[in-house]
């Protein structure tokens, strides 16, 4: 089995999931995990299959035929199990420019990789102003604690709350 990594982007309309998952079921594939949007009117999704090597070069063709989507197929020459030491973490606070920077580059200085990335943009309860929220799964060094990367995040804006959480299902050392 060849295990591929498959980028998806165009114009957003009914059955392109269903599309997508039987050129992979018509191919002898099997689907293994994806993150999927509807982002500005586009769908863009990341997906991850595995597909009999024998089936690649068709399986490529049949992808690259469906209709107004741009697809990218890269192989995974080397199986990289998940990391075990996540952490998730959400930050929430007032919208504006540089949330994601900020946080980004203070988790690079205390040499966390960030796992898994998803951000949501919405207007508050009785409020009506737009609130951030990002959803991080960190994999953090085990030399670092948390209670050291809250502080680092805390210490970027007054606005920011800053809450981590053990994934359900990951064995934390």
């Amino acid at each position: 089995m060849k295990h591929l990594v498959i980028t998806v982007i165009g114009q957003d309309r009914q059955g392109l999931v269903g599309k997508l998952s039987d050129t992979v079921y018509q191919h002898q594939g099997n689907w293994l995990g994806s993150s999927m949007n509807h982002l500005a009117g586009q769908f863009a999704g990341i997906l991850q299959v595995d597909v009999p090597e024998a089936s690649v070069k068709a399986f490529r063709q049949a992808m690259s035929k469906l209709e107004g989507l741009k697809i990218h197929i890269e192989e995974d020459t080397h199986l990289t199990p998940p990391p075990k030491q996540l952490q998730s973490l959400t930050v929430t606070g007032n919208d504006r420019p540089g949330i994601v920077k900020e946080v980004t580059t203070s988790l690079g200085e205390l040499g966390i990789n960030i796992y898994k990335l998803k951000t949501d943009t919405h207007s508050a309860p009785n409020w009506g102003y737009p609130i951030f929220t990002a959803w991080f799964e960190l994999e953090i060094p085990a030399s670092l604690s948390v209670s050291t990367v809250q502080l680092q995040l805390e210490s970027l804006a007054d606005d920011l709350t800053i809450d981590f959480e053990e994934p359900e299902g990951i064995e934390v050392h």
